[in-house]
């Protein structure tokens, strides 16, 4: 093993460590604001904590999927980050100037530099970042047109927990019209579900069976839904706190199950091929 195959775990440490200072920087100087004043009086490392942690926390995730990837999967990864950029971007695009797929929303300007002042460059990594890990793992339980739905559903439950996060605690971004589940529009629910089968369909497509480590994308998964999940237990956010991880569950039950259903029923007609053959020898 190199030192190349480290790398992704290192910027995935990074990532992780963002994580965990941006909720304790959170849940300490919310809670403490006197503590805040006496240490940063005039909150220029808090305000600037909003942004660089931000765009530091999509930024090393990003690069530590992209470095599996590419590490495991090479040309075929190569194509899928292009791609799904690509085409992620041009939803984003859609969304921010037209409302469709996702609702009327605009970005504030803490995520970073913006495409045609509209959606921050490494949102469209973001979307890579998620959506490889969720292929990887659902790949680890079924495959085919169930493996893409599996998917979609890992995606769509981590942003049951991102958008309250992310819009309403830190205002990353705007909605045009407020909502009924903590301000987002549930049509933001129905656009996410039809990127992210777009997307995972595109993947599919290009790396149907990805050599990538399970291990790694479940650290992927958890460090990305750790931040939401955190905001959400710190803000009292109960709903989307227990949705969150009970979608997961209920998708992992559904596909799980059928996966086994198929994989019995495969055994068992090729025990019964076997027996006929037998009986013909």
């Amino acid at each position: 093993m190199t030192f190349f195959n480290f790398v992704p775990w290192i910027l995935l440490g990074l990532q992780a460590a963002i994580v965990i200072a941006s909720l304790l920087g959170y849940g300490i100087f919310t809670a403490r604001p006197d503590l805040l004043a006496y240490i940063d009086p005039q909150a220029k490392f808090f305000t600037w904590a909003f942004h660089g942690f931000a765009v530091g926390n999509m930024l090393f995730g990003g690069l530590a999927v992209c470095a599996e990837a590419l590490l495991r999967d090479k040309l075929r990864a190569l194509w899928a980050i292009l791609i799904v950029y690509a085409v992620s971007l041009a939803s984003e695009l859609l969304g921010t100037a037209h409302g469709i797929p996702f609702g009327a929303y605009s970005y504030t300007s803490l995520l970073g530099i913006k495409w045609f002042e509209r959606v921050p460059v490494l949102i469209p990594l973001s979307w890579f970042t998620v959506s490889w890990a969720c292929w990887i793992l659902a790949r680890r339980v079924t495959s085919g047109i169930s493996a893409v739905l599996f998917a979609t559903c890992l995606l769509v439950s981590w942003d049951l927990l991102l958008d309250p996060a992310m819009s309403r605690v830190t205002s990353y971004w705007i909605w045009g019209e407020t909502g009924t589940y903590y301000g987002m529009p549930l049509m933001n629910l129905l656009g996410w579900g039809v990127t992210g089968l777009v997307l995972l369909f595109l993947i599919s497509r290009l790396v149907p069976a990805p050599e990538g480590d399970p291990r790694f994308a479940v650290s992927v998964y958890l460090v990305n839904f750790a931040l939401p999940f955190g905001f959400c237990v710190l803000n009292r956010y109960w709903l989307a706190a227990s949705v969150g991880p009970l979608s997961i569950a209920l998708a992992y039950v559904i596909f799980g199950r059928a996966w086994r259903r198929q994989n019995f029923a495969a055994r068992q007609a090729l025990s019964a091929t076997g027996a006929f053959l037998h009986r013909r020898q």
